[in-house]
């Protein structure tokens, strides 16, 4: 005879007892021979979370932030409950497969109206695809123990348990107790001993000598092979103090709202923090949401100055050039999985508090059934970021950078189980790590490129990172 099972409640408040729904989890975890997961939401009052990464995040322990001011949207969660790695050319795939299944098996309480919300998976994926089997993998998605997001009015924390047949709801529902009691005790003014203050850093070591980089890449574009080739520095300092990520992270989402505020961390990897302006892919329902951002030039001093150079990076005939292939090659790996009404809004200036950008917007609808990591394999690695024709410019860039990038330039985000799910590229950014910190910025090489103006344009993109963590904008002499 088979057990029938009422319905997960559908609000669920902080102090609920929820024991009879996880006891029919627990004989449903028997009845199929296999561990399932719970997933509880609670709609809460104001809680921010950043402030609750804070306090709640373990040494080494993995943990995903993000946060749009602009948006008023942010979410952060931490440690492994379901978790499994990739590597290699077919990395999105594997992923999408063992996220489908794994998400059969979650069970879903309590309201979620919030993107974000609910049983909701993250990923990080570093920019090389790397091989299969390799140390440190490539690629990282995981369920988590616990999320909380922020949008509008709207807060909600989640909490996700594993279920076994040897599980007892008493001792969940107790565990499901504490945690909330955890969290929503927080006394915010007494999170954080550590203020940020200014922190010395010696001269930096770096992967190759940038203009002559820029020059290898404009042989190559000159002989016809690639049309175009991001070269990224890798700046890397001896630290000598402790610097938190969750401090800079603080500062970076006030100086840059527009931004995606970041801070990712893996286990024994470090700790990757700063603020990207790209978002690589929105997706809600089957409509998809991506941008070309490329062409850059500095803020200027004055109205006038500042429109000038805004109006120089529309127009300039070599960032003109470098817009249109990052569209061009949008609309192409989009068709490529099935994506229809492919459209682009007008060229627009981003503005940041240090630089501005071209910025156009890529909105199109996603076919019935294609699932939100094989739009990330069609995407990435995007021309902003590699070069066009992918294959060539990824090659050469490897041979000219000579170390490998690690999640700056790759792909970060989350996916619901509604599918709402949102990816950007973490880029103006820095590598926490216990005695280094490595600063990231890359520059598009096209022709008619000037190596020293490239390495200019990736000064302006180190002083986001500088600035909050030096008290300068400008690099240590």
């Amino acid at each position: 005879m088979s057990t029938i099972f009422n319905a997960a409640p559908t609000l669920c408040k902080i102090g609920d007892n929820l024991t009879e729904y996880l006891d029919e989890l627990i004989e449903k975890s028997k009845s199929l021979g296999r561990i399932l997961y719970s997933s509880v939401s609670y709609k809460t009052t104001f809680s921010d979370p950043l402030a609750l990464l804070e306090k709640l995040n373990l040494s080494n322990q993995p943990h995903c932030y993000f946060e749009k001011a602009t948006d008023d949207f942010s979410i952060a969660c931490g440690e492994y409950l379901a978790h499994q790695e990739f590597s290699g050319p077919d990395r999105f795939q594997l992923a999408k497969s063992w996220s489908t299944e794994l998400l059969k098996f979650v069970e879903q309480a309590g309201d979620t109206p919030v993107a974000g919300s609910g049983p909701t998976l993250f990923l990080t994926a570093s920019f090389e695809s790397g091989s299969p089997g390799q140390s440190p993998s490539s690629l990282s998605v995981f369920l988590p123990k616990w999320q909380v997001v922020h949008h509008g009015g709207e807060h909600v924390i989640t909490l996700n348990t594993q279920i076994s047949p040897n599980s007892h709801a008493d001792a969940i529902q107790q565990d499901l107790n504490n945690r909330l009691n955890s969290m929503m005790g927080l006394k915010h003014e007494k999170i954080s001993e550590q203020l940020l203050q200014p922190t010395h850093l010696g001269k930096s070591k770096e992967n190759f000598v940038y203009e002559e980089g820029v020059n290898q890449a404009l042989e190559e574009i000159n002989s016809g092979k690639v049309s175009k080739i991001v070269l990224a520095r890798q700046l890397t300092f001896d630290l000598h103090s402790t610097l938190s990520p969750f401090v800079i992270a603080h500062a970076l989402r006030a100086k840059y709202p527009d931004c995606h505020a970041f801070s990712l961390s893996l286990p024994d990897q470090g700790t990757w923090v700063g603020a990207s302006p790209e978002t690589l892919a929105r997706i809600r329902g089957l409509s998809l949401r991506t941008e070309a951002l490329a062409g850059s030039a500095p803020r200027g001093p004055s109205a006038g100055k500042d429109a000038q150079w805004g109006k120089t990076i529309l127009a300039r005939e070599k960032e003109v050039r470098e817009h249109k292939l990052v569209i061009e090659s949008i609309h192409r790996r989009l068709s490529s999985v099935g994506v229809t009404s492919l459209h682009e809004g007008l060229p627009r200036l981003l503005r940041l508090a240090n630089l501005q950008h071209v910025r156009t917007p890529v909105q199109g609808k996603l076919p019935d059934g294609l699932h939100p990591f094989e739009v990330l394999s069609a995407l990435h690695p995007t021309p902003a970021m590699g070069g066009t024709p992918r294959p060539p410019a990824l090659t050469k860039l490897a041979e000219i950078e000579k170390a490998p990038r690690g999640l700056y330039s790759g792909v970060a985000g989350w996916m619901d189980s509604r599918g709402r799910a949102e990816f950007i590229v973490p880029i103006r950014c820095g590598r926490i790590q216990e005695h280094a910190l490595t600063l990231y910025a890359g520059a598009g090489i096209v022709d008619g490129s000037i190596p020293r103006n490239e390495k200019h344009e990736t000064d302006w993109k180190l002083q986001a990172m500088l600035e909050v963590i030096t008290g300068s904008p400008n690099l240590p002499e």
